[in-house]
């Protein structure tokens, strides 16, 4: 997890500005910061090194390259001590060849003539960008922005179940760059890569084959995506992170137990040897710890929670001792984790799932091109896009690079999304729901397939303790929606 900020400034700005604004970036890299400042423009990059040599840093070159990202095949792509080296020269001569890498990503180029800039399809890592007639701003946070610009918070509408925000932000003139998308002089330009062109729906596999292609990729990708540091699962005893534990029998283990919310926390050591007990690190959580933690993330972040779950992640990366965190991020979109997907009224006029029902039309009709009209699968699709794109997946990222933690998350590997976005709808729901999942894991645990809540919060029941009045509705979830947006926007 490393930090990119890019500043390019008609009016002349002191050093001293650009490195405050890089100290709200600093918990992202802790390990050393790299810069330049010349002819208005300042670049920088908080470096946490994970993969390969560091010599890449070290080098002098005429131009700049800042990178926060991770490409897990990138000794299949030539002789390079690191990815940061791979990166650097594909963003360089051909951006194009991001496609064929295996990994998050996010980049700002820098040569004194032009900047080109980009980040990953799958939206899992990002940019920020903010313009006016003087200034141009881009950056893997919203904080380190606002120490340029006037902060001036505006309305997003929260619509869905989660508070989704795709492109907007509420921050006025911030915006969230398009995945996979290159800019060239902050001027949108091709798409280096995007999803829909993942998708090529399979037909005739019987569940034999589907669970035999899973099982070899699961483990392809989880070698692949295994770091040579220590590392971490943020775990549940649900399905996902278990199906991470199977492969990574030695990590840490992190859990969070929200006290009274979730019945399988209390039950977690059933599925752990006796070493992995020892590797076990449960941090229960009252409704005023929730509280205090809450307003530690708004001060930090500047952005707001947009799931009462972010509260969770937050202190299981807090407290979390290992450079790398893995995450279940995604495998409920993906592979048709949600129970309300099996009572769905599903129609191709609109989304029917809570996750995305106020959705964006013109995604809707490109979810629903794309499956060729069958509503299901675009529906999945559907809240892919503002599930994760739009509310996890950021959270997720700047969640952790506040505790100077690197997220991976192996149900967005490219190969696993490819496999997922186009298995037939029958292995995605069926008698039950998430089966290929739930098969894989039964193999390891026959008789802990637990109903859970996993990361569900004390949103509501810590309410005394978050320094803000609502108008109670009687329906926890829509006080939940005031208690996201009181929080946000009254808060300093």
């Amino acid at each position: 997890m490393c930090g990119i900020l890019y500043v390019q400034s008609r009016t002349a700005r002191p050093l001293q500005q650009h490195l405050t604004a890089v100290d709200r970036l600093q918990s992202r890299g802790p390990d050393f910061v790299r810069y330049q400042h010349k002819d208005g423009i300042f670049i920088a990059q908080t470096v946490l090194h994970i993969t390969g040599s560091a010599d890449f840093y070290n080098q002098s070159r005429p131009d700049f390259f800042a990178y926060n990202g991770e490409i897990y095949n990138y000794q299949q792509h030539g002789l390079y001590h690191s990815d940061t080296e791979l990166a650097y020269q594909a963003a360089r001569d051909n951006p194009s060849k991001f496609q064929l890498f295996e990994g998050p990503w996010a980049w700002v180029y820098w040569n004194h003539d032009h900047v080109t800039y980009a980040s990953d399809p799958q939206g899992e890592h990002y940019l920020y960008r903010y313009q006016d007639d003087d200034l141009v701003i881009v950056c893997s946070e919203v904080a380190p922005i606002l120490t340029y610009v006037e902060n001036v918070k505006t309305d997003v509408p929260y619509t869905n179940k989660c508070w989704t925000m795709q492109t907007q932000t509420p921050w006025q003139g911030i915006e969230r760059l398009e995945p996979g998308r290159l800019y060239i002089n902050h001027v949108p330009d091709i798409s280096i890569d995007n999803i829909w062109a993942w998708i090529n729906p399979k037909q005739n596999q019987t569940q034999a084959q589907v669970q035999e292609e899973f099982a070899w990729l699961w483990t392809s990708v989880m070698q692949a995506m295994t770091p040579k540091c220590s590392a971490a699962i943020s775990y549940s005893g649900g399905v996902d992170s278990n199906l991470i534990l199977s492969q990574l029998p030695q990590a840490e283990l992190v859990t969070v137990d929200m006290i009274g919310k979730d019945p399988v926390v209390d039950r977690v050591k059933e599925f752990l040897q006796s070493e992995q007990i020892s590797n076990l690190k449960l941090l229960p959580v009252s409704f005023e710890q929730y509280a205090e933690q809450y307003h530690a993330l708004l001060d930090r972040t500047q952005m707001p929670a947009q799931s009462w779950s972010f509260v969770g992640k937050w202190m299981v990366a807090q407290h979390t001792e290992s450079r790398v965190l893995f995450t279940g991020l995604a495998a409920d979109e993906l592979f048709g984790g949600y129970g309300v997907y099996q009572h769905i009224d599903y129609s191709t006029e609109r989304s029917h799932s809570p996750y995305s029902q106020a959705g964006d039309p013109e995604l809707w009709q490109r979810c629903l091109n794309v499956y060729n009209g069958n509503a299901r699968q675009a529906t999945l699709l559907m809240d892919y896009w503002y599930q994760v794109v739009g509310c996890d997946a950021p959270g997720q990222d700047r969640i952790s690079g506040a505790w100077g933690k690197e997220t991976r998350n192996p149900f967005m590997n490219k190969r696993i999304m490819q496999f997922a976005l186009n298995l037939p709808w029958e292995y995605k729901v069926n008698t039950t729901t998430k089966p290929v999942l739930k098969h894989q894991f039964l193999q390891q645990w026959p008789n802990l397939l637990l109903p859970k809540q996993g990361f569900a919060g004390h949103a509501n029941d810590a309410l005394p303790w978050l320094n803000i009045t609502i108008d109670p509705t009687g329906d926890r979830h829509q006080d939940w929606k005031q208690i996201a947006c009181k929080t946000f926007y009254e808060h300093n």
